[in-house]
């Protein structure tokens, strides 16, 4: 597993539009980089946090993607920006962490994020196509830094991940399990690695159901013993089913309107339907898993059915890298 080695620190020389000095978030950007680059070669993980809006004044995140670096840079409620402020903003940025982390210009990529509704954050921005493969706790899962916001591996969830993983083994059964929502289907390889008998991942779109497929077969799982459904989940679950289930993972979007949905869906108003569907099709001792990066989300844990515990679980699920923890929300339903 190839990592790049750490720079001796050394002036940064700056771009010259920079409006302002960019010297505090350089010195940190250096601080965090040795600190988290060290930890993660330990740790054998290749997509990690550097920089997690550490200064107020700088208000963006750095992560590495082995070799790559892929930069967020947020939009604030009631900011302006033109094209030209952006650009600005990216080259200075640029100039920066390319001189800090020794990467290439080319292997740093920039994604402007604003509020957003609906399938926004999954729909296509270009056709670029920049795939390649990392590794997480021995697990290789393909990732694109160009082509869509998010990048098909939500870094923040690794530990949930892996929590997944250990319950599977331990189990020492044939555990079946079903993902909800399930994007790249990263939960599912975890779970089918540590030999669950059968994965069921379902969502409403095929794009990042075959994107799932292909991150099965790159860790040598036989995809033709587990489901990749492409369903209106909610509908899915108001069917009769035979099959039940020792985990439910459930990972949905604050709003939904595809064009796959019979209704829109909305995280608020409708995470209880969504568990008190999935409670029914629980074995004896089954739990759900429920998460959720809805910052304003409150959960109705006394309207949940069929339930002997609802508790929340968040701080056994962030990762070490990830500094702020209003970052996600995770419940367990027993």
């Amino acid at each position: 597993m190839a990592f790049l080695t750490m720079r001796s620190p050394s002036p940064v020389l700056y771009n010259v539009t920079m409006s302002k000095d960019y010297t505090a978030f350089a010195n940190r950007l250096r601080k965090m980089a040795k600190h988290y680059g060290k930890w993660a070669r330990r740790k054998e993980i290749e997509v990690y946090r550097v920089y997690d809006a550490d200064l107020d004044e700088f208000p963006i995140l750095v992560d590495r993607y082995a070799e790559q670096v892929y930069v967020s840079l947020y939009h604030r409620k009631g900011e302006i920006w033109t094209e030209e402020d952006y650009q600005d903003r990216k080259l200075a940025y640029r100039d920066i962490i390319t001189e800090v982390l020794g990467v290439g210009r080319d292997n740093v990529f920039f994604k402007l994020r604003k509020r957003q509704r609906g399938t926004e954050q999954y729909e296509k921005l270009s056709i670029v196509k920049r795939e390649f493969t990392v590794v997480e706790n021995g697990l290789g899962f393909i990732v694109n830094l160009t082509d869509y916001l998010d990048t098909g591996l939500y870094a923040d969830h690794r530990d949930t991940r892996m929590m997944v993983a250990e319950r599977v083994a331990k189990a020492g059964k044939e555990v079946r399990v079903l993902h909800l929502f399930a994007y790249t289907c990263s939960f599912g390889v975890y779970a089918a690695a540590a030999e669950a008998f059968r994965v069921d991942n379902l969502d409403v779109s095929n794009t990042y159901l075959e994107w799932g497929k292909r991150n099965f077969e790159l860790n040598e799982i036989d995809a033709s013993k587990h489901r990749f459904i492409r369903t209106d989940i909610l509908e899915w679950l108001r069917e009769p089913k035979l099959t039940k289930y020792d985990l439910i993972i459930i990972t949905p979007p604050t709003f939904s309107n595809s064009k796959q949905m019979k209704e829109p869906f909305d995280l608020q108003a409708d995470h209880l339907k969504l568990i008190n569907n999935c409670t029914p099709k629980l074995n004896e001792g089954g739990s759900i898993l429920f998460a959720t990066n809805a910052r304003k989300f409150k959960f109705d844990e006394s309207n949940v059915m069929g339930a002997s515990s609802v508790k929340e679980i968040t701080k056994q699920t962030l990762p070490q890298d990830f500094r702020k923890k209003n970052l996600h929300r995770v419940w367990e339903v027993k």
